[in-house]
């Protein structure tokens, strides 16, 4: 399946070099030529664990390629938005440069937490108006970040209203720091968030195909609607099964979908 992927901060480079050791043919759309350049030389943007070497081998197969072309998002049937906490530091320094809210040594308050909510939303639709211009009738937009309530609702409504003719999902991602390559490459858990009908029985089939890796291990899967995605993905994540455990008594799930 050729995926595409809307920046490539932490969390983009990871879903990137992991979609391609799925076998997905995969294309990382990057905003910044610094980081484009260090990632096509196969320098990670993260330390994460086994990233470097996962990243040097999607390249290397051709499997991965990294680019600030837009248009190169056409073509592709899943375009995973991985934009949200890179564009919230840039933005969060400009606008509030000086008061704290980016120092980590600093104590947060309830209003740099909405601030920061605020910002990965308007970084969130900023990136998906970027990429709606090149959405073809059946594509899927998936989203990854832990968000505010109602902003997975508010981005698929916003791509109706344009009438975009792509769906919207939200599949949280929710990877231990440290191990990100492992726990994408073999979670704990899938969840879902789909719309409810024909319309979530077709994403689900398309998510199932680029998750088919992490399936066939095992990995349960929860299918539910956006709302209870965005809360779930909140929360913290089911401890990972041991590493000897096979796929016996695992089961897919599915709750809240019509």
């Amino acid at each position: 399946m050729r995926v595409c992927v809307v920046g490539c901060g932490r969390r983009g480079v990871v879903q990137a070099a992991c979609l391609a050791a799925a076998g997905h043919e995969v294309v990382a759309i990057e905003s910044d030529a610094e980081v484009r350049r260090a990632l096509r030389a196969g320098a990670a943007t993260t330390g994460e664990p086994r990233l470097r070497r996962l990243l040097a081998l999607a390249l290397v197969s051709g499997r991965l390629r990294v680019t600030g072309d837009r248009t190169a998002a056409a073509g592709a049937r899943v375009h995973l938005l991985c934009t949200g906490r890179g564009a919230v530091r840039h933005a969060a320094g400009a606008a509030r440069a000086g008061d704290g809210l980016t120092d980590p040594g600093v104590r947060r308050t309830a209003a740099d937490a909405e601030v920061r909510d605020a910002l990965r939303s308007q970084a969130l639709l900023a990136a998906l108006d970027a990429l709606a211009p090149h959405l073809g009738p059946g594509d899927l937009v998936v989203g990854r970040e832990r968000v505010s309530p109602g902003t997975a609702a508010w981005l698929a409504a916003t791509l109706a209203a344009d009438g975009v003719p792509a769906g919207l999902v939200w599949v949280p991602d929710e990877h231990r720091p440290g191990h990100a390559v492992l726990d994408t490459l073999r979670p704990a858990r899938l969840l879902y968030g789909v719309p409810a009908g024909e319309r979530g029985e077709r994403a689900t089939g398309i998510l199932d195909a680029l998750h088919v890796v992490q399936l066939a291990a095992g990995t349960p899967r929860t299918t539910t609607d956006l709302a209870t995605a965005e809360r779930l993905g909140g929360a913290a994540a089911p401890p990972l099964p041991s590493p000897g455990a096979g796929t016996a008594g695992r089961s897919v799930a599915t709750a809240g979908v019509a």
